[in-house]
């Protein structure tokens, strides 16, 4: 996807459920802000910690994920950021083009992290996750969204390596 220069950048982390989104959103910030580069860093989950979600409103959470996306980004883009991270299940078309439209003034990219099941169960296992939880409802989500990524990064290494991989590929650094 070709990316146009507004002078913002948008990076959303996806891949299934343990596959190290958060603690790779977090890196990915850890580096731009080592290189004083203005980042904030937003974990979707975060946004949507309310509960219990009324039992008849379908897809009240990601409603919630995308109002509080685009009000969390405002705030951080009038402060000065020139880049966010954004680390969530992005699971559908639809919810890509709701989370990018949030980044207001943004190209935004979509990496897909690829993490291997057994690191996923090895990094998983005896965490709290929260009641919703379900490890191979977790595993089997990393085929559920093909191609929806401008780019996937197989989640193998140190994580400031594989950090580094998606800077790298996003065009956000140099080597």
């Amino acid at each position: 996807m070709a990316m146009m220069d507004t002078g913002c950048r948008g990076l959303l982390i996806g891949g299934g459920g343990g596959a190290g989104k958060t603690t790779m959103g977090q890196a990915i910030g850890r580096i731009l802000t080592s290189r004083l580069l203005p980042v904030a860093v937003i974990d979707l989950d975060a946004l949507a910690q309310y509960g219990p979600a009324p039992a008849d409103q379908r897809g009240f959470n990601d409603r919630l994920r995308i109002r509080n996306l685009a009000a969390v980004w405002a705030t951080y883009r009038a402060a000065g950021a020139r880049f966010v991270v954004v680390s969530g299940c992005i699971n559908s078309a639809e919810l890509r083009q709701a989370f990018t439209d949030c980044l207001a003034g943004c190209d935004v990219q979509l990496v897909k992290l690829l993490t291997a099941p057994a690191l996923v169960e090895s990094r998983t296992r005896g965490t709290v996750r929260g009641p919703e939880w379900d490890l191979q409802r977790a595993l089997a989500e990393y085929d559920e969204t093909p191609g929806l990524e401008d780019f996937a990064v197989v989640n193998d290494r140190a994580v400031p390596e594989v950090a580094t991989e998606i800077l790298l590929t996003a065009g956000w650094i140099d080597r």
